[in-house]
């Protein structure tokens, strides 16, 4: 069987859809869905206890005889030959059908209008006519009190959302003007599902948005210091590749964009592997950094749904937060740290404004998007904090600037910027060497933790310790690597 998103696969990537069929990949959610939206909906379109609730692998049969007995439809299965899709909610009601689409986001974009019409496509070919469409989805404004208000969290929409999240098109309209015929497409599936094989084709949807998650099946790249494919906000470096220019310094200077990183990258491959600027390296740490030094990290948890009294939809809780201070140039380092559960914000709050220094640069890679913006929602949510949370993120210096802007390149980073990339380079420290080495890894040992005892609970702590204080140890490598790059 096939199923409706498969089409979507298809044509974003023909060699996507036909390896999907073959090979099962396996993933972390990096937001916690704590609620079920089936429910939710339910509760908010006030549907009957006796509703047809569909389940995965039903008959469509059984869909078709609740939607001839006129039942309200809940994740219904319909199939049209073997091309299934599953509806959100159906009702007929006052003599019309109306297609509820739910969302567990805050704005559906316009995008969506061409699944949409393929799910009313197939509903066709069954003799099923939609009259009314609407998206369910979580309204960003909402803010949770005490308990989860389900008709203030869920929107009921007529309209999607464009790229400024503003009210976009109406969706019924939007839908119409989409809908095709997708036997042709059924056939084409079948087709492609049949070959032997389907030679990677690179484009650029391999790398759009995320990169595609079978990038490595189909190209089997090793990034060699000075490789061309290294070549970071490119789009004729593998173009450069196929005419046969192998490295950075050969690149075709008429083909580049010209930007500082790229200029940075062409240098370091140039002349012996490494481009820095002293100059500007020294004007930046004469502008930013001052004793002591703090160097901070933070790990979070996203929930699509807000657990707590305060939150909003996709609001993060720091559970983490790991502190290493260098109260002068080469003084012992003084570790802290946090790890908090469930509802944890105020002790975050509190246990941060006991350890942080109360003077002095605090240091912290990519911190725009993340620590610091991890703050202000803090304050926000709990503004009594507002003052003293300010100090600790005015202080904040982002560690990372000196490589993203291009001051300092190697070409051993392989257009990679990252902690994890650059400790290696600097130093004998591996992240690999650790039991929890990546991001979504802690926050799913986390999860864990919090429903662990005894000794596998003491394990976890350990484990998310050592992983959170590696990270700003390896903020203290870095800076104090671009210290000898200052002072040679």
């Amino acid at each position: 069987m096939y199923h409706i998103t498969d089409i979507k696969k298809m044509e974003r990537c023909e060699r996507l859809f036909w390896l999907s069929r073959r090979v099962q990949k396996s993933f972390t959610p990096y937001v916690q869905y704590t609620e079920s939206m089936t429910s939710l909906m339910k509760e908010r379109l006030l549907l009957p206890n006796d509703c047809f609730e569909g389940q995965a692998n039903d008959d469509p049969a059984l869909a078709l005889q609740a939607f001839a007995e006129k039942k309200p439809l809940v994740n219904a299965r319909f199939a049209y030959e073997d091309l299934r899709i599953k509806v959100p909610v159906l009702i007929q009601e006052e003599g019309k059908t109306i297609l509820y689409m739910s969302y567990r986001s805050c704005y559906p974009k316009e995008q969506e209008a061409q699944y949409i019409a393929d799910i009313i496509a197939v509903l066709q070919l069954l003799d099923i006519r939609i009259d009314e469409i609407y998206a369910i989805h979580l309204n960003a404004e909402y803010i949770r009190g005490k308990t989860l208000d389900v008709h203030a969290l869920l929107t009921i929409s007529d309209h999607f959302y464009n790229s400024h999240n503003r009210p976009g098109k109406n969706i019924f309209q939007l839908v119409q003007m989409k809908l095709r015929d997708i036997r042709p497409l059924l056939e084409n599936m079948r087709i492609l599902d049949a070959l032997d094989e389907i030679k990677p084709k690179r484009t650029s949807f391999c790398t759009r948005g995320n990169k595609c998650s079978f990038y490595k099946e189909c190209f089997q790249e090793e990034s060699q210091p000075g490789a061309i494919t290294n070549l970071v906000q490119s789009q004729h470096k593998y173009a450069m590749k196929e005419e046969g220019i192998q490295r950075l310094k050969d690149a075709d200077l008429d083909r580049i964009e010209g930007t500082r990183h790229q200029y940075a990258q062409i240098m370091a491959d140039t002349y012996g592997g490494l481009y820095v600027d002293v100059a500007a390296l020294k004007t930046w740490r004469k502008d930013h950094i001052s004793y002591p030094l703090s160097y901070l990290d933070f790990e979070w948890e996203t929930y699509a749904f807000p657990p707590y009294e305060g939150m909003k939809p996709f609001d993060v809780l720091t559970f983490q937060f790991s502190l290493h201070v260098e109260e002068e140039k080469g003084k012992t380092l003084q570790h802290t740290g946090f790890i908090g559960e469930k509802d944890c914000r105020l002790a975050f709050i509190e246990a941060l404004l006991a350890s942080v220094p109360k003077m002095g640069t605090i240091l912290v890679y990519n911190m725009e998007g993340a620590e610091k913006l991890r703050l202000v929602q803090l304050a926000q949510q709990f503004p009594q904090y507002e003052k003293a949370l300010m100090q600790i993120w005015e202080r904040m210096v982002d560690l990372s600037l000196p490589f993203s802007t291009g001051n300092v390149y190697d070409v051993r980073m392989a257009g990679l910027f990252s902690l994890k990339t650059l400790v290696p380079i600097f130093s004998s420290y591996h992240y690999e060497d650790l039991a929890i080495s990546y991001g979504l890894d802690a926050v799913a040992k986390w999860r864990e933790y919090q429903e662990s005892e005894g000794t596998k609970k003491q394990q976890i702590y350990e484990e998310l310790t050592q992983y959170c204080a590696m990270d700003t140890y390896a903020e203290y490598i870095v800076y104090h690597a671009l210290e000898g790059f200052m002072d040679v």
